[in-house]
């Protein structure tokens, strides 16, 4: 590296460093600030690969300085501001306009028009939350990438990171963290918010079923556990899933995220997203939807309601 680009880097990893410890105190005297600003943090609304790679490297070198320093940037960011539990759940209010404790009465709303404009704002926030932290992890996964390839020894703090994304992303425990890396950056990858607005409204009719209402639950998601959810009216006897609760709607938002990624019913989606990728595409949930086949007996007439709602309702 020569001598302007290491300069560069330096002057990089210093205002990062003050954009670390700014944001730190910022949110630990308020916080429940609005989120968006979050949103915006210095370098990680990234445009293409190459973007992507360079702040790579800027995490390389938080790794590099000591394990604190990654601590802070992986777990502090992620866990201590309080802004995601260990599990990927979000802890808070995403900002101060939309309380995402209870999903709002959008059946009050009589005029259809502004009732799916009123959903869609209100779920837009999140989704994109979701996907910012998708981005963040990716970052510092291309760091520990770029480590390995150049010889390093991870870190109790390194190895601590990648143990906690293999279980999340269900990565096989016979890999190698080296041989991990590309099977987790495949999986843990951000999803169109076109196609999660559009599964939100169809799965929820619009954020009025009994499921949206009662348990935040937008997307139809099961579980297994007695008591883990509401019992459906219709479940056929014998059967004993329920459809599951959550204490919030961004937690559920944040659950759907994690099926799509990691549940292995949904690999076509993450086929066509790499593909996508490899080929230098922007991801469109248009495209995405086919691999949602799984996700209904409807099959492919679900397919095509998803994307006239996303063409329908132009949310991409």
């Amino acid at each position: 590296m020569d001598h302007s680009k290491g300069k560069m880097l330096a002057w990089v990893f210093a205002s990062y460093v003050v954009a670390v410890l700014a944001l730190t105190l910022t949110l630990a005297s308020n916080p429940l600030m609005e989120r968006r600003s979050f949103l915006k943090e210095p370098g990680l609304d990234f445009t293409s690969e190459t973007e992507e790679e360079y702040q790579a490297r800027i995490a390389l070198a938080l790794q590099q300085t000591a394990d604190a320093a990654f601590e802070d940037y992986a777990d502090q960011f992620l866990s201590k501001l309080k802004l995601v539990a260990h599990d990927g759940t979000i802890k808070n209010e995403l900002n101060n306009e939309y309380d995402y404790r209870q999903l709002p009465d959008f059946a009050a709303i009589s005029h259809i028009p502004d009732r799916k404009k009123a959903f869609f704002d209100y779920l837009r926030p999140a989704v994109e939350y979701q996907n910012q932290l998708i981005r963040e992890r990716r970052v510092i996964l291309k760091g520990i990438e770029i480590f390995i390839a150049n010889g390093g020894q991870l870190s109790s703090a390194q190895q601590r990171y990648m143990k906690q994304m293999r279980k999340r992303y269900r990565i096989d425990k016979s890999l190698t963290d080296e041989e991990a890396i590309p099977v987790l950056m495949r999986r843990m990858d951000t999803i169109p918010v076109s196609m999660v607005l559009a599964q939100a409204a169809i799965e929820s009719a619009w954020g009025q079923s009994r499921f949206a209402r009662e348990a935040n639950n937008l997307f139809g998601q099961w579980c297994f556990r007695p008591g883990c959810g509401i019992v459906p009216n219709s479940r056929p006897a014998g059967k004993t899933y329920e459809v599951k609760a959550f204490d919030s709607v961004d937690q559920g938002i944040a659950a759907y995220f994690q099926n799509i990624n990691a549940f292995h019913r949904y690999s076509e989606i993450r086929d066509i997203r790499e593909a996508a990728r490899a080929a230098g595409k922007p991801l469109k949930g248009y495209d995405m939807v086919a691999g949602l086949q799984a996700y209904s007996t409807r099959g492919d007439e679900y397919i095509r309601e998803l994307r006239a709602m996303i063409r329908g309702n132009k949310l991409e």
